[in-house]
């Protein structure tokens, strides 16, 4: 989820503006909705909602995430991604990771977070405590939730998908 700046990448991978700009266009051209917006995702998609949510203030009116990748500059997986797409020049990568978006977010929509603690990615790539942590430090509403015994897979998302559907339909005003 972001702009490819290098080769061969960079005339064609536009994810980031294709999440942000282009699918809600065609999606609200197309369907009659509100354009009231909510974002959320796992994985990869986990880390692209939140930045999605982080670098777009007022655009999104909720955001969260299962089993993100939630600080890709320290993990073996961001690094190698952001040097490919990106280019190895680490202060642009900052503004692709969440962990180093949020002191500088304008805006604070609380940030709800669903992690195993059998997912088997936990440790070497998802890093859910630096996002915490730096919530923390700058006063970002974060509910990270740890689900003991529940791994990387479809049902871990199939056992928690409700809890974000109400917070997505809270904050869309769909339901008290």
């Amino acid at each position: 989820y972001v702009n490819a700046t290098e080769q061969p990448w960079a005339p064609h991978y536009r994810m980031y503006d294709y999440v942000v700009k282009e699918l809600p266009q065609l999606v609200e051209s197309e369907l009659p909705l509100s354009g009231e917006r909510a974002v959320s995702g796992h994985s990869m998609g986990g880390h692209g909602a939140l930045i999605c949510a982080l670098k777009n203030p007022g655009f999104y009116k909720s955001v969260s995430a299962f089993a993100p990748i939630a600080n890709p500059m320290a993990c073996p997986w961001g690094q190698k991604a952001f040097t490919g797409y990106l280019g190895s020049d680490q202060g642009r990568w900052e503004e692709w990771d969440a962990t180093r978006l949020i002191p500088g977010a304008e805006e604070r929509l609380p940030l709800l977070i669903d992690q195993g603690t059998a997912d088997e990615f936990l440790v070497q790539q998802l890093n859910p405590e630096a996002l915490a942590d730096a919530c923390e430090r700058h006063h970002h509403h974060i509910n990270l939730r740890m689900h003991r015994g529940y791994d990387h897979s479809y049902f871990f998302i199939a056992s928690f998908i409700d809890d974000h559907l109400n917070h997505h339909a809270r904050a869309l005003g769909l339901v008290a």
